[in-house]
């Protein structure tokens, strides 16, 4: 049982970095993470498509922060 606690933890920690990193790469006033990555309309993959990626993906690692927070809770760590 340790074990599996000392795992939730480190991915707890590795999902919170994940979400800050994610947030603090999506630019809203301007071009988002394809002006910062560079890429331009004429790439293959639309920067619309990339920002919307982005949101999808910080979507789903919030929503993994929050179950990690809430069975760390319920286990009581």
């Amino acid at each position: 049982m340790v074990i599996f606690v000392d795992i939730l933890k480190v991915l707890h920690i590795a999902l919170c970095i994940a979400v800050i990193l994610g947030v603090l790469f999506m630019n809203q006033k301007s071009e988002g993470l394809s002006g910062i990555m560079g890429a331009s309309s004429y790439s293959t993959r639309s920067s619309k498509g990339m920002d919307q990626g982005m949101r999808r993906m910080i979507t789903w690692l919030g929503a993994g922060v929050i179950a990690s927070c809430m069975v760390l809770g319920i286990i009581g760590i």
